[in-house]
């Protein structure tokens, strides 16, 4: 809306005509002319997509007859001036001198709702804090800014109702208050209803603080935010700032009450090193992070964990812990754990922080359902010394939904950049030098230019570059995100061997199993010998699997059997081979980062309710000899991971559940953020104890693992995965729904099961994998109805197997 306004009032205004001329990228436009003798204003409005630009320029200049136009000025207004929703005057640097042009604007989001409903369904706690109590804490400049900014944001974006948005700002973002106002706005809010969209937002110091004795943490480090009043005194007792640890379980409990759609974005340092020093506050740019050596007791929040059973006292932890692997929200954090977070000039002038700035300007040009928060984080521009991170198990869905991008599981990207292209698939996918990758047969493009072939011409760990067959054909039918299927692995160890009994009643045709287009990776066989699995038709009309491989049949697993049209036969052994190869995938130059003990994985049955889980010393470590673990099945255990490094290198850790029963593989640690630092630190010094991560207990509140038998099945046997490398490598593709999913999603229209997209990284210098195999056996004799008699808060954990 743009309101023009001290038009001078002259004679000549009689016959001059004046113009307004407004773009936006290649958008333009103009006013109709008017005659400025009786209005001395005049209101336009208008609609622009801001989506490839960054700012409006406004042009004024008026027409006379028989004479060309002459300009009065511009102005150019940048897009992510705030706050969008009250009048901004902009003057022209007029000719006239008596007395200069202006104009007042507004610009507004455009009208939309989050989930296009009549009720608002999106809940926020807003926090911001410029000014501390405490003398020895140095005041801040933008964290108020900040916090006023992604109000409006969230006001004029998704026109949130005031009632459901509450901002603490400095002297009301008390600790008490905080954690008060966390339960009875998000966790008790009955206005709240399962899946509404909860965001969470500081801006404010961030702290570390020397760990309790009992509490782990993988540097005896724990990260905290700083509350206004930290420092002072209530009782005689001291203010502490609120750990991690606290808002993990307050956040598992949140979750747990209104479900998993929950954003948290902390614009502050959420950790450093001793040497850090206070800067002085009228320097930019100015850290988030103030240094806290008041150790902090072992009790403290216990009222808050103890609404999970409390912690469970007088068991010693292994030393050395973290788990940071999250499905109860999404963290969107200013930058990595060992940086500062810094403050910076808006284009107003005023002081905001590097990373607000960036990201409300990034989510001001998407809507919902238009980018994952993977994504989100990848689009922001290039910050001073900070590598903004994104965290959790649901950073693949889309931004502020519970719902994600459909990814096909045997489909890859191809990059073109600079003369250059790159698929994201390599060795570790089972790519070799001479694999030839399609173009998807579905792709729009595929169908005008024939059948191309693409050949990787060099392979690296997660990438390979590609080269055409045909060098005639050039990039004719090419494009930068076109998708790719494997024509021809070109590698016997990628393919899977598959013998077919076509003689058997009823009959089945070794041309029922092959797909027409694209290549498999598995191979009929004319011989049960060299074959990996056998298929055969059932009399009930199901198909039956059996395994031949040396790793599978050694368990004496029996055959798989299953439900499928014919036609999607072709699904089901390629997710089998899929299941097969990353189960056997190894260095094939040697196994350095696991030979010798120097990387291990703990499994350990858990004591404690959710929020407070610790191993069981006393059954201790349930890994045995050769990687083995054999136990009898508790239907209401609770079990958690950890994974060892006793090495000198710094790793990244992925830890993976391949279950034979459904030929399904989890997730069950991934690293965060493809810019974070390795994960799982290197051994310190002469210490016998490694450093560890844990899955499903620790200081972040990992939910704990589960596992069930099948009905009528005694026994079972399941594998650990563990990947380890130098550098992130990308190994988003080897997860999998189970077979059956996978052939119903299919009828059913609706694809495979949905799956992050990460993106492509370079190389890593040094890998290895080890595998342990997970035997589970239950008493005949145990009632196998037995009810689960446990808290509403333990619901949230269900079966993982």
């Amino acid at each position: 809306v743009l309101s023009l306004r001290g038009f001078p009032l002259d004679l000549r205004s009689l016959w001059n005509q004046w113009y307004l001329k407004t773009e936006v990228g290649q958008q333009v436009y103009k006013t109709s002319h008017t005659r400025i003798l009786v209005p001395r204003f005049r209101n336009e409005k208008f609609t622009f997509n801001f989506t490839h630009s960054d700012e409006i320029n406004v042009r004024l200049y008026k027409k006379t007859p028989f004479r060309k136009e002459i300009s009065n000025g511009s102005v150019t207004i940048p897009i992510e001036l705030e706050p969008r929703n009250q009048d901004l005057v902009k003057s022209f640097p007029s000719s006239n001198k008596r007395k200069p042009m202006s104009f007042t604007y507004q610009l507004r989001e455009p009208e939309i709702n989050l989930r296009d409903i009549s009720r608002c369904r999106v809940f926020a706690l807003i926090i911001g804090i410029n000014e501390y109590l405490s003398d020895t804490i140095p005041d801040l400049q933008g964290c108020v800014h900040d916090a006023q900014t992604f109000r409006l944001y969230l006001v004029n974006r998704y026109h949130v109702p005031e009632e459901q948005i509450v901002s603490l700002i400095n002297q009301d973002a008390t600790r008490h208050h905080i954690l008060r106002v966390f339960h009875q706005h998000l966790v008790e809010n009955p206005a709240i209803e399962k899946d509404d969209t909860i965001v969470v937002y500081y801006a404010g110091h961030g702290s570390q603080v020397e760990a309790p004795r009992l509490w782990p943490s993988s540097d005896g480090k724990v990260e905290t935010i700083v509350p206004y009043d930290e420092r002072s005194e209530i009782g005689g007792d001291a203010v502490h700032g609120i750990p991690d640890y606290t808002l993990n379980v307050l956040l598992g409990k949140l979750a747990s009450a209104k479900g998993n759609n929950i954003t948290v974005i902390l614009d502050c340092c959420h950790s450093a090193s001793g040497t850090r020093t206070v800067t002085d506050p009228s320097i930019l740019p100015l850290p988030r992070f103030v240094e806290t050596s008041l150790p902090i007791p072992e009790n403290l929040d216990e009222d808050i964990v103890s609404d999970f059973g409390g912690r469970h006292s007088g068991v010693m932890l292994p030393t050395g812990t973290s788990h940071n692997f999250m499905d109860s929200h999404v963290l969107l954090a200013a930058c990595r754990k060992e940086q500062r977070a810094r403050e910076c000039l808006a284009a107003t002038g005023e002081v905001c922080g590097f990373f607000t700035n960036g990201l409300i300007k990034q989510l001001r040009r998407v809507g919902p359902n238009q980018i994952t928060y993977t994504d989100l984080i990848d689009l922001l521009p290039t910050l001073p010394d900070q590598n903004p991170q994104c965290e959790g198990g649901m950073k693949g869905r889309y931004l502020f939904g519970v719902e994600g991008p459909a990814r096909e599981l045997r489909t890859y990207t191809l990059t073109v950049k600079d003369g250059a292209m790159t698929v994201n698939a390599g060795s570790i996918h089972g790519v070799v030098i001479g694999t030839q990758f399609t173009i998807k047969a579905d792709d729009s493009e595929e169908a005008s230019h024939g059948r191309i072939i693409l050949i990787a011409e060099s392979v690296n760990m997660d990438s390979s570059v590609l080269v055409p067959m045909a060098p005639e054909l050039a990039w004719e039918g090419v494009h930068d995100k076109a998708r790719l299927v494997v024509a021809d692995w070109n590698n016997d160890a990628a393919v899977m061997k598959v013998y077919i009994y076509t003689s058997r009643n009823p009959s089945l045709a070794v041309s029922d199993v092959y797909r027409d287009g694209n290549g498999s990776n598995f191979l009929v066989v004319d011989s049960e010998e060299i074959a990996d699995l056998t298929l055969e038709r059932t009399i009930d009309g199901a198909f039956a699997l059996t395994r031949l491989d040396a790793k599978l049949s050694h368990y004496g697993l029996p055959e798989v059997r299953l439900t499928a049209p014919t036609a999607q036969l072709h699904l089901v052994l390629e997710s089998v081979a899929h299941f097969n190869y990353f189960l056997n995938k190894r260095p094939w130059h040697g196994n350095p980062l696991i030979e010798n003990g120097a990387v291990q994985l703990e499994m350990y049955s858990l004591l404690g309710e959710y929020g407070s889980r610790v191993p069981d010393m006393g059954q201790g470590n349930l890994v045995g000899a050769e990687n083995q673990v054999y136990f009898e099945l508790d239907p209401q255990g609770r079990y958690g991971f950890a994974i060892c490094n006793y090495s000198d290198r710094d790793l990244f850790p992925y830890l993976f559940y391949f279950d034979p029963a459904s030929y399904s593989i989890d997730a069950w640690y991934v690293p965060e953020s493809k810019t974070m630092a390795p994960p799982l630190r290197r051994k310190v010094g002469s210490q016998s104890e490694p450093t560890r991560i844990t899955v499903g207990y620790g200081a972040s509140g990992g939910y704990a693992f589960q596992f069930v038998l099948p009905p009528g099945v005694g026994r079972d046997t399941g594998f650990l995965k563990l990947f380890v490398s130098t550098s992130y490598i990308d190994l988003g593709r080897v997860p999998q729904p189970t077979v059956q999913d996978i052939v119903s999603a299919e009828l059913g229209g609706r694809g495979p099961e949905k799956q992050e997209a990460w993106p492509r990284l370079q190389e890593a210098e040094t890998w290895g994998a080890l595998e342990v195999a997970v035997t589970m056996y239950m008493d005949q004799d145990q009632d196998e109805d037995t009810e689960e008699d446990e808290d509403d808060d333990e619901d949230d954990e269900s079966s993982r197997l």
